[in-house]
């Protein structure tokens, strides 16, 4: 990949990235002794989902036609002949 080829929006979301890991970084480095999954997986929650939640912003600006009316949530109507059910019994 040619980084400086990026465009703005794809610069920006690798700065994201790179400060994200960052944090990871010094979370891993600062955690405390038996905390360190749990440190981390704090970060990815606060950093990480902030990234993701950029990535769709830009995404979705620059594309008018992801921008749809309506609900953002609707009933869903399950299959028939789900065998779900059967899975995990």
């Amino acid at each position: 990949m040619d980084l400086t080829r990026l465009s703005d929006s794809e610069r920006l979301v690798a700065e994201q990235a790179v400060l994200t890991l960052r944090a990871l970084e010094q979370a891993a480095a600062t955690a405390p002794y038996g905390k360190g999954l749990a440190t981390l997986e704090a970060v990815i929650h606060d950093k990480g989902f902030e990234h993701l939640r950029n990535m769709l912003s830009v995404a979705s600006a620059s594309r008018p036609e992801a921008q749809k009316k309506g609900s953002a949530s609707s009933d869903v109507p399950a299959e028939r002949n789900s065998n779900s059910r059967r899975c995990c019994l």
